[in-house]
């Protein structure tokens, strides 16, 4: 039998024992908030790549993804990949109203302790897909659903069954904070104190994203799913009047709980993926210290779910979406993170896809969750164990951990060149941290080239991660990786003798420019 607690049993714990701390504990002392970056401990700016693990929990009758030690391994080993987005689900957090399932939320637990031995932090996922399994999906227990009778019929495609009059009801009356149905997310809020309980205070918990694709029931705009304006919207009235309350009650609640962890926020479901406005406003974080609350919207685009071609001279939601999360970085403040976004490798135009977003990411000082582990499919696996080609795409050298407030970042692929720009950020401690594909991506090997300050370096072959020691004082650290270059491994006078490595050293490596609406919003470098 399930170990199960009840609800008085869960509030009587939360009076009786101090607020717990994330597995990234407390302020560092004496040091300066990062302005648009996760931190470490050490206040490091943090930059996530990682996957979503994973879509197979949905349908697992435990809940639970089917994973252990090698998985693991892989994510962090082979792929390069320092995080991971992991699914949990109301459904099997409190299966009966009020009782809590204390056996499910240790065997989360443990998947943390066999990722953590991997050194991956953990953003747990309160995961929905059209509100609750009854629907197709995932999500609720049977108990939270309320439907007033409203018919269901199964839809060919999954996301249809969202604009099922049961559905839409259903999320209607979960959204009734005030009304009849305000018990509902007063027990999604007790249920996520349930989850801060029992793993707030493991170290590869970074924090909590606080629902998957809040869909707005009978406020959704069929219209603007599809990328077009809708002059009829209630976008901004479900934003504004349901959503930001919501999140807020949420917020509120786990910061009884937990006073540390990062608390990831979604906007509304579809629309602002493919691009999007977003109505929400700036939240209140309680805790003591700098707010740590996360803009953690999806990227997809609709055209391309829907005809599964890709070509950005008719479908700008690339450009769309940089621009409108650029525009929310001025409201917001604090750090923007791609919670999940994928797509088949055999669609048309899937390559540029491919590429064209993790490079939109790098330029908007974003990290990212790829959908999702699972193998084939999607997925940057086979069955068989062996990597799809697309792996090659999202396996790229990448900052991992910067020792200062990241200006800029980026890989260009074709050139294997990785440049990084930062700034001394007082009171952070440790090395620059760069994650360098060598094994797939320099045969040949690489070299690093540091400009500002005196440095020293250490490679660790195995996890294929360059710790960097710069001293601080200069206004402007840059950093670059490159293949090997006749010049050798600093930059300085020698250098300029050799015209290609000249060439690069001087024009850098950031690929391509961002869109015109976003170059004075963001990472802009000197």
């Amino acid at each position: 039998m399930p170990s199960l607690r009840g609800l008085g049993g869960l509030l009587l714990l939360a009076m009786l024992i101090p607020a717990c701390s994330s597995g990234e504990a407390g302020d560092p002392a004496g040091y300066e908030p990062s302005a648009g970056f996760l931190m470490d401990a050490q206040g490091r700016a943090l930059i996530l790549h990682g996957v979503n693990v994973s879509n197979g929990s949905k349908v697992d009758p435990r809940r639970l993804p089917n994973i252990d030690a090698s998985d693991a391994e892989r994510i962090a080993r082979r792929w390069g990949f320092n995080g991971v987005r992991y699914l949990v689900f109301w459904d099997a957090i409190e299966p009966a109203k009020g009782v809590f399932d204390q056996d499910y939320l240790d065997a989360v637990r443990a998947d943390m302790d066999l990722l953590w031995d991997q050194g991956l932090y953990v953003i747990l996922d309160m995961h929905q897909d059209v509100y609750a399994a009854r629907f197709c999906c995932d999500g609720a227990p049977e108990w939270a659903i309320r439907d007033d009778g409203q018919p269901f019929e199964l839809q060919p495609a999954w996301f249809l069954n969202y604009l099922q009059p049961a559905v839409m009801a259903a999320f209607d009356n979960f959204w009734d904070a005030d009304g009849a149905h305000a018990d509902l997310q007063e027990h999604y809020a007790l249920s996520w104190q349930a989850i801060a309980e029992r793993l707030g205070d493991h170290p590869a918990v970074l924090g909590y994203d606080i629902m998957n694709e809040p869909f707005p029931g009978t406020d959704v705009s069929s219209v603007e799913l599809l990328g077009l304006e809708d002059p009829a919207s209630r976008s901004e009235q479900f934003d504004r009047e349901k959503l930001q309350p919501f999140h807020q009650r949420m917020i509120d609640a786990i910061r009884e709980v937990d006073t540390d962890g990062w608390i990831f926020f979604e906007p509304r479901f579809g629309a602002p993926g493919n691009g999007s406005r977003s109505f929400l406003e700036p939240f209140v974080d309680p805790r003591d210290g700098a707010p740590r609350i996360v803009n953690f919207p999806h990227l997809y685009s609709t055209n391309f779910e829907l005809t599964q071609r890709y070509d950005p001279a008719t479908d700008p939601f690339l450009e769309n979406w940089e621009v409108e999360r650029a525009r929310e970085a001025g409201i917001f403040g604090g750090p923007l993170l791609i919670g999940e976004w994928g797509l088949s490798p055999l669609a048309e135009g899937a390559e540029l896809l491919y590429v064209s977003s993790v490079e939109l990411a790098d330029r908007a000082g974003s990290g990212w969750f790829y959908w999702s582990y699972d193998a084939g499919g999607w997925g940057l696996w086979s069955p068989d164990g062996n990597d799809q080609p697309h792996a090659d795409i999202m396996v790229r050298a990448y900052p991992q951990k910067v020792a200062g407030e990241p200006i800029s970042y980026g890989y260009d692929r074709e050139r294997r060149c990785l440049e990084l720009r930062y700034e001394d950020r007082r009171g952070v401690e440790g090395a620059t941290e760069i994650y360098i594909p060598a094994r797939r991506h320099f045969p040949d090997g690489w070299q690093v080239h540091v400009e500002a300050g005196p440095w020293s370096s250490r490679w660790d072959a195995e996890t294929e991660i360059l710790s960097l020691e710069i001293e601080s004082g200069a206004a402007v650290h840059r950093v670059l990786v490159t293949p090997p270059l006749a010049c050798g491994d600093a930059f300085g006078p020698e250098c300029r003798d050799d015209a290609a490595a000249a060439g690069l050293l001087a024009s850098g490596c950031l690929p391509g420019p961002r869109p015109a609406g976003v170059a004075t919003v963001g990472l802009d470098g000197p």
